[in-house]
């Protein structure tokens, strides 16, 4: 399934002065224009923008999302194209190894380990405790082409949904393309992993961290009651599939 879902991507650039001249081609119209680069290549030429500072639209389990490298500026440039104020964004992370590595001070309680070995790669979020007010919500996301992405892109990105502020996220195919297409890039290009239609799925449901305790701000595809059944031993082990 993994290769079935690499070689059916696409790579589309602009926006910006690119990577290569065919970038410089596409760049010219307002969206994206045809695809630059196809399968592994699609990867490769991914993780060369995110190198650079830009801004990749890629798959996830769930709906696609608009990530970066984890930097200050990388995260206001991606709410300036959601035309929202700058805030906090999600980490997607490769492991759950790559997230300690990159972020080495988040507390991780034992019900963020146990959450995480069982339910991680998968559709739960994570907001753990950094010491900051707000907390990092990162996630471990299934998807196969987000996974082969961050495992070159070094484990760790910055993402948030594919869509301007008020409307839905992006699930298929033409929603992203045409809200790709409705944002002005800004400072940079933007670029676009093509993996088709996504299969529908609700958000993931998203725990808040504090210490030992666990707030569930947002149910999915596991419920409040099957995280704190699986916290008090009685619950199955692992994500919805």
């Amino acid at each position: 399934m993994i290769d079935i879902a690499i070689d059916a991507l696409r790579w589309y650039e602009w926006g910006g002065t690119g990577t290569g001249s065919e970038a410089s081609e596409a760049a010219v119209e307002r969206g994206p224009g045809r695809p630059l680069a196809a399968g592994v290549a699609a990867l490769e030429r991914a993780v060369a923008l995110l190198d650079a500072g830009g801004v990749v639209a890629h798959p996830t389990s769930t709906v696609y999302g608009l990530g970066g490298r984890p930097a200050r500026g990388v995260d206001e440039r991606i709410s300036a194209l959601k035309r929202r104020p700058p805030g906090p964004l999600i980490r997607l992370a490769a492991s759950r190894e790559a997230l300690h590595e990159a972020l080495p001070g988040v507390r991780w309680s034992g019900a963020a380990r146990r959450l995480a070995d069982a339910f991680w790669p998968g559709p739960l979020t994570l907001v753990l405790d950094d010491g900051s007010e707000a907390g990092i919500a990162a996630r471990v996301d299934p998807h196969p082409v987000v996974r082969r992405l961050l495992e070159r892109a070094g484990g760790l990105m910055t993402s948030t949904s594919l869509n301007e502020t008020g409307r839905l996220p992006a699930r298929t195919r033409r929603e992203a393309r045409d809200a790709l297409a409705s944002m002005r890039p800004q400072v940079g290009p933007v670029g676009w992993l093509d993996a088709g239609d996504l299969e529908a799925a609700p958000p993931s449901t998203l725990v808040r961290m504090r210490g030992e305790t666990v707030e569930v701000l947002r149910e999915g595809p596991l419920s409040a009651l099957e995280i704190e059944q699986f916290l008090r031993g009685s619950g199955r082990r692992g994500a919805p599939g």
